[in-house]
């Protein structure tokens, strides 16, 4: 559950929000209770993602103790693995169905493949930026229709990390 404490005015409104489901929440406001359902949702620009980490098993063992020990990330100073591209970056355009990096980083680690069907808030990547290791979920349901990033690859803002199919 999360509690959203909002000032609107000079009134104070505490909110209770629990998911039930991917698109279905139990709000709580005043007192009452509502179950609501989540119909569309979308990233406006300067949207906000949550810092979080949470490893693949056995991934960057070692960049945890590193960073603490004030050393560069490992991620940062290797170059991209063989296979990444190093090609123009690509924007993506008003209304596509790109997942894009919020800020400038590195890509750490890739959580999806070509043709794979996630649920919103799943796991797509992590993102190292300015020695934050941060965790870009998936905006919505879908199917990957396309991995624009590697691991190791330097990403711009605004920049696709993956593009989802048309639904």
């Amino acid at each position: 559950m999360r509690r959203y404490n909002l000032a609107l005015g000079d009134r104070e409104f505490v909110i209770d929000v629990q998911e039930l489901t991917a698109d279905r929440f139990q709000v709580v406001v005043g007192g009452t209770s509502y179950e609501v359902t989540l119909t569309g949702d979308e990233n406006l620009p300067g949207a906000t993602i949550t810092p979080g980490y949470q490893p693949a098993a056995g991934a960057l063992a070692a960049a945890p103790s590193a960073a603490h020990a004030g050393s560069p990330s490992p991620a940062a100073a290797s170059p991209a693995p063989a296979g990444a591209s190093r090609t123009a970056p690509r924007r993506a355009v008003a209304g596509s169905d790109a997942l894009n990096a919020p800020m400038p980083g590195v890509i750490l680690e890739l959580h999806v493949k070509v043709g794979d069907t996630v649920t919103r808030g799943q796991q797509i990547a992590v993102l190292d930026a300015m020695k934050m290791h941060n965790f870009i979920g998936a905006p919505r349901a879908g199917v990957i229709a396309e991995v624009c990033v590697a691991p190791g690859q330097a990403v711009g803002h605004g920049e696709p990390i993956v593009r989802f199919a048309q639904a």
